[in-house]
């Protein structure tokens, strides 16, 4: 039974008993007054009437009379006229006396009386003896009066009482509520904190639970801060803050092998070709300002466009990736242009000399053999060329590239009105090699019997056409039908715009309460760049879903490590680590130790660290030892 309950029903019994008890002293009270007053008048009577009889003629008629006189005067119930041994000389009986009091009443409140008595003198001799009983009926009646105005006044003021305690309560109980919900939501994975109540004993509980929900938050910031620094110690170079060459291998392999986020790409490698003189002229110190401008203006130019990453492969090789389709001159002469305009030191005036090439790469091509394709270009051109801009296969273009923007409408539109989607199913499995749930990327058929295309192929024209809100519920209603006829779990991508869209979440909404049944087998994970680049929308996402029964993560976990302290109330499930950390784990000494304190992270939590891009047995075997909680990628299989 709830404390509220519990409450309440002390308030009743209190209630009850106070009533009860109040009642009862009120009747009683009633009760001893009319006996007393009856009592009196009784001996009074009878005593007033046999002086009067004392001081008549003995004659037995006039006698009978007056004790008729006296009867039909008053309210008597018995008048007894007795010789001195007991015999009856005359007598008055009421007959038609009637309480308007229930039976039950008048057997529960019964009144004791005792008849008034008095000696009727005959001169210096006792005539007889005269016994009178006054008529109760009256005092039932007004009892029975009292006893229904005491309980109508009783109930009214419980109703009064109620109605107050109620507000009292209420106002007692608020922050007992938000205790409530704290708990809940701790239960929840979620670590909230509230207002400290001004209840002591509320006071008390509140303050160890804000005690535990700032220490898991302060404990994960900390080792997220930590595991960042890591990361940027062991990823990052240090002069230019960009990507150095192995990490930037991995980042590239990672979303080039992603089918669902990647179709084509461009790789740019710009090589500074006299950075040797360069260092002989201005010094060591002067050089790296230069170097770190060159990253600073690099940096800025992938926070503007979030499709592009970049790094620093050797002392003079700087590289720019772009996840999206673009024109391979366009990126290159970008790149150029950049590196052109920032390597100046001090106004010193130097010329910097550049050879940039650029190549399209698909999801059929590796990372490490398009760099070196490029790095051989660029030893093919020779270090006296300056400045030059090199695009390799430029004419290799998309076969939708050339598409206008109405027909890819048309194209989408169609696709979309005729329901041509599927989802593809990849195992998300724990260590014990059982399924968590299945990856479900989505798949159109673009032109009717043609090919089923997935995400990356077309994702960039829906998001410019305003369709991937409409992609993105489609994909939810076959997921839904999927899971409403038995199949397993399912997760799902969100995209940015539909985690954001109320129309979305609404449907949504609508969806799962109309199938309940598929709330538990229904996973939906949000990008983490999409994740903290709209923080308060993710967090009103999230506890519209949660309460629904669906599981809630973040995929591609990597490079915002340290903000993870900021999901420690959304009351997450679990978390999808970035194939760019994973890739051969097995090998890499530092992305270990940047595994193992991300697992423990998620498990402070309360959330599965889940490995993505898992390829090889090796991996596997390196994951499970680290103590991840699931895996998936190309080498899981189930």
């Amino acid at each position: 039974m709830s404390l509220i309950k519990q409450l309440w029903l002390a308030i009743v019994v209190i209630l009850t008993l106070a009533f009860a008890g109040a009642f009862v002293l009120n009747t009683m009270a009633s009760k001893h007054y009319f006996e007393d007053q009856l009592q009196a008048k009784n001996f009074d009577n009878a005593t007033t009437l046999a002086l009067s009889m004392t001081q008549m003629e003995k004659d037995p008629v006039t006698l009978d009379l007056l004790l008729s006189a006296q009867f039909d005067s008053g309210h008597y119930e018995y008048i007894g006229l007795l010789d001195p041994n007991g015999k009856i000389i005359s007598e008055r009986i009421n007959k038609n006396s009637q309480s308007k009091a229930p039976n039950w009443f008048l057997k529960l409140i019964q009144l004791e009386l005792q008849p008034g008595l008095a000696d009727i003198q005959d001169g210096w001799s006792q005539y007889g003896s005269l016994k009178i009983m006054s008529d109760s009926t009256f005092a039932y009646d007004k009892l029975w009066d009292n006893t229904i105005i005491s309980a109508v006044w009783v109930m009214l003021i419980a109703i009064i009482g109620c109605l107050a305690g109620s507000q009292i309560l209420k106002r007692i109980l608020n922050p007992l509520n938000d205790v409530v919900r704290q708990a809940e939501s701790i239960g929840e994975n979620r670590f909230v904190t509230i207002n400290v109540p001004k209840t002591k004993e509320f006071k008390a509980v509140a303050n160890a639970m804000n005690t535990l929900s700032n220490r898991i938050k302060k404990t994960v910031s900390e080792e997220s801060a930590r595991l960042d620094k890591l990361r940027l110690d062991n990823n990052f170079d240090q002069v230019t803050e960009l990507m150095n060459r192995d990490y930037f291998i991995q980042n590239a392999d990672a979303i080039i092998s992603h089918e669902e986020y990647f179709h084509e790409g461009v790789l740019a490698i710009s090589r500074i070709t006299n950075l040797g003189p360069i260092n002989q002229k201005l010094g060591r110190q002067k050089t790296d300002e230069m170097l770190k401008t060159i990253g600073d203006s690099i940096r800025d130019l992938c926070k503007q466009h979030p499709e592009l990453s970049a790094g620093r492969i050797s002392g003079a090789d700087f590289s720019l990736f772009s996840s999206q389709p673009k024109d391979s001159y366009a990126i290159g002469n970008q790149f150029k242009k950049l590196l052109e305009k920032v390597s100046h030191v001090n106004d010193v005036t130097l010329a910097v000399n550049f050879i940039t090439v650029a190549i399209r790469v698909s999801n059929a091509d590796s990372a490490i053999k398009t760099i070196d394709t490029i790095l051989k270009v660029i030893d093919e051109i020779g270090a006296d060329k300056s400045n030059v801009l090199h695009v390799i296969n430029p004419d290799d273009l998309n076969q939708y590239e050339n598409s206008h923007q109405s027909e890819w409408l048309n194209i989408l539109t169609s696709a979309i009105t005729n329901k041509r989607i599927k989802l593809e199913t990849y195992p998300v499995i724990n260590q014990a090699g059982a399924l968590i749930h299945f990856e479900a990327p989505v798949r159109l058929q673009l032109a009717p019997d043609g090919k089923w295309s997935s995400a990356g192929e077309f994702i960039t024209w829906a998001m410019q056409l305003n369709l991937i809100g409409r992609i993105d519920e489609l994909v939810c209603e076959t997921a839904v039908q999927s899971l409403s006829k038995g199949s397993p779990a399912i997760g799902l991508n969100v995209s940015s715009s539909a985690m954001r869209s109320a129309s979305y979440i609404e449907n949504l909404t609508k969806l799962i309460k109309a199938n309940p049944n598929v709330a538990e087998k229904l996973y939906l994970e949000v990008p983490e760049q999409d994740a903290f680049n709209h923080l308060l929308e993710f967090h009103n996402f999230c506890s519209q879903i949660k309460p629904l029964g669906c599981k809630i993560g973040i995929e591609h976990v990597g490079s915002r490590i340290s903000r993870l302290g900021e999901l420690h109330d959304v009351g997450l499930d679990y978390i999808k680590i970035d194939a760019s950390i994973i890739r051969s784990i097995d090998t890499n000494e530092a992305n270990r130790t940047l595994l193992r304190g991300l697992c423990m992270i998620a498990h402070s939590l309360g959330v599965l660290a889940i490995a993505e891009g898992v390829q090889t047995d090796h991996e596997i075997a390196t994951l499970k030892q680290i103590g991840i909680d699931g895996m998936t990628g190309p080498g899981i299989k189930i």
